[in-house]
């Protein structure tokens, strides 16, 4: 009789071990802003920032990896602790406002009547990382008067980051050392041209 009982109270034990919820550990990250630099050229009172763009697929909480050209998974613990544009944008900010120098970064859009003496605009067309931690970022920046016109400046970054460790962290900081790259070439080009 007893035998007989014993399966089916492993059984239900069993079933029930399962059925528990489990918890999942969160963990938050924020974009580290780039390395401090040095400046490039002679000091503007203000510079334009925006619009700054990345891929939707990119903007969301997880944390993504790219698995292959066609493939990109997302983190069920590895989270950004705010909107991974916004981050991106407060970065860039930083690292330009030491680099170009400026007084101050304004974000797009800004009021005609007050727009900034030149303005950067940012396209980011991929920006994460591979299984091995390493970041790839692609984009594409145009400076302009801030005012409106036609550019007076473009080009195209193409950065790969070893992390400094292996894990999402690791990740995170080549993320904002990716970024410090593109600003450098955002900088020198304001830094050559001509005063305004």
């Amino acid at each position: 009789m007893r035998s007989r009982l014993a399966a089916p109270c492993a059984v239900a034990l069993l079933l029930a071990a399962c059925l528990e919820p489990r918890t999942v550990r969160m963990r938050f990250y924020t974009l580290p802003s780039p390395p401090a630099a040095g400046t490039e050229g002679r000091p503007l009172p203000s510079l334009g920032l925006g619009p700054v763009t990345l891929p939707a697929y990119l903007d969301r909480a997880e944390l993504a990896t790219r698995l292959s050209r066609e493939q990109v998974t997302y983190s069920t613990e590895d989270r950004w602790a705010s909107s991974l544009a916004g981050q991106v944008w407060r970065a860039l900010a930083d690292d330009l406002r030491d680099r170009v120098p400026a007084g101050q970064v304004v974000a797009w859009p800004w009021p005609r009547e007050q727009a900034p003496p030149l303005a950067v605009a940012v396209e980011l067309q991929s920006f994460e990382a591979g299984p091995d931690g390493v970041v790839a970022l692609e984009g594409r920046w145009t400076v302009s008067p801030g005012a409106g016109g036609a550019p007076l400046a473009s080009g195209s970054v193409r950065v790969r980051e070893e992390p400094a460790t292996r894990d999402a962290q690791g990740s995170v900081g080549a993320m904002g050392r990716a970024l410090g790259a593109l600003s450098r070439d955002v900088a020198a080009a304001v830094a050559a041209l001509p005063p305004r």
